[in-house]
């Protein structure tokens, strides 16, 4: 059985469903598509009058792009916790594919479908409601308070670092509840995160002629498409694996203590091929060496290519220029700039050197401690939430912009969520169970109880 002081906030917020459900769908209503520019002032402006109305001093900072929102609820309190949390969504696109309109948030059954609402305004208004619950049955805080929401997070998080580094006295705090961090597939434990992997984006251009040209002339011009698919083809091999000459020297052995996290918890292996329609994970995957792959090792993705003609029907061209979009999860030890080094110097040591690379956005990777006392806080409330202990990952799967604000402060931080593994976050029909999101109220309620306490 839970404190009296934290059961009576968990009445509350099942008293006030209806009044948080609104506020999401609120959230969720107005479109906040940063790689399109679409109504983020407007998001941005919902997010800093939410920070107002629970008393916190909050405002917008104008960066190069899009404002971040920050804001500090100051009691006074020996310690400080940061709520880091992104306000923007990717495009919706397709819109063909979406059951109901992208941005206009519907319930059905069990859930709650729009854009963004697992990623991220659902973690992000879970936090919000919290504090609100808190506060209106103690009318006060066990912590202090400080807020931070920025517009680029799904755009690399452009301006995070150059802020972090012009107000690092403003964004200091003794811990951070970043965003991101999910449950497993099927109702299956949370997923608490103790930091995240990096991201490394580029671009590959080839260009073969001034411009594209009929395809009888492929006979005795080259085609830039089949050139690219060569270099790419070195870079990887049959097997998934990296080829990249060197690309593992930074890449350092796992850890018993990272073997100790990977066995400790179960991944669903059966309803995840079930949910993305396939018999198998890459090269057969499974057990340890699946989580090995997904959470301790780098990968490189080809994102999207492009060359000559892509639409209905057929159209006999050669083209004069071939592209890619491609990025590389990176771990602990790797870094951007000597990843671009050592793609650059592949492509030249393997007779690419006329492909083009254009860096693109980076983050670093990031790793915290089980034993800070955030993720106490956060695992030992677990089972009293959801029923089941938490599965503790070394670091997410995924990228954020935790690496620029933790590396640079050396402030711990604990990934938490409301969504699922299954929740089409970045595709059509994102989604969370209602129940999730009343759910991360609580846990994130009993959080700030404890983190002033452990």
């Amino acid at each position: 059985m839970k404190r009296p002081e934290i059961e009576a906030v968990w009445q509350y917020i099942d008293a006030h469903r209806e009044e948080y459900l609104s506020l999401l769908k609120k959230f969720c209503s107005q479109p906040s598509v940063s790689a399109q520019n679409w109504g983020m002032r407007e998001m941005a402006q919902i997010v800093c009058e939410t920070i107002r109305e629970l008393g916190a001093d909050a405002k917008l900072f104008e960066t190069g792009g899009n404002p971040i929102v920050f804001g500090e609820l100051d009691y006074g309190k020996e310690r400080t916790l940061m709520l880091y949390n992104h306000y923007d969504v990717v495009p919706p696109e397709p819109y063909e594919k979406w059951q109901t309109p992208p941005f206009v948030p519907t319930v059905i059954d069990d859930r709650i479908v729009a854009r963004g609402v697992a990623d991220n305004k659902g973690s992000l208004l879970s936090r919000y409601c919290a504090i609100d619950a808190y506060q209106k049955v103690h009318g006060t805080l066990p912590v202090n308070v400080k807020f931070m929401a920025e517009g680029e997070e799904e755009i690399g998080s452009i301006h995070l670092g150059e802020f972090v580094r012009e107000h690092m006295e403003m964004v200091k705090s003794d811990a951070i509840v970043w965003e991101g961090g999910s449950k497993d597939i099927n109702h299956g434990p949370l997923q608490v995160a103790l930091g995240v992997k990096g991201v490394t984006c580029f671009e590959l251009r080839c260009r073969c002629a001034r411009t594209d040209m009929h395809s009888m002339n492929a006979a005795i011009v080259p085609n830039p498409a089949w050139r690219l698919v060569k270099a790419l083809s070195s870079m990887k091999n049959e097997k998934e694996e990296i080829t990249i000459d060197h690309f593992f020297d930074d890449v350092p052995p796992i850890s018993d203590e990272e073997l100790a996290y990977l066995n400790a918890f179960e991944y669903n292996e059966a309803d995840m091929l079930k949910a993305i329609g396939k018999e198998q994970f890459n090269n057969g995957l499974t057990g340890l060496e699946l989580k090995k792959q997904l959470f301790l090792r780098p990968s490189m993705t080809v994102q999207g290519i492009h060359a000559g003609y892509t639409g209905e029907g057929a159209k006999t061209v050669l083209p004069g220029e071939a592209f890619c979009k491609i990025d590389i999860r990176t771990v602990m030890g790797q870094k951007p700039e000597r990843v671009l080094q050592l793609v650059r110097e592949h492509l030249d040591n393997h007779g690419f050197g006329d492909i083009e690379l254009i860096a693109g956005h980076s983050m670093l990777p990031f790793r915290g401690s089980p034993e800070n006392p955030l993720a106490k806080a956060v695992i030992e409330n677990v089972e009293d939430v959801y029923g089941m202990k938490p599965a503790i990952h070394p670091n997410m799967a995924g990228s954020n912009g935790m690496g620029f604000l933790c590396n640079l402060t050396g402030t711990p931080a604990v990934c938490y969520g409301v969504f699922n593994d299954d929740s089409h976050c970045h595709a059509p029909n994102e989604y969370i169970f209602l129940e999730d999101f009343f759910n991360g109220i609580k846990l994130s309620a009993a959080v700030l109880h404890d983190f002033a306490e452990v």
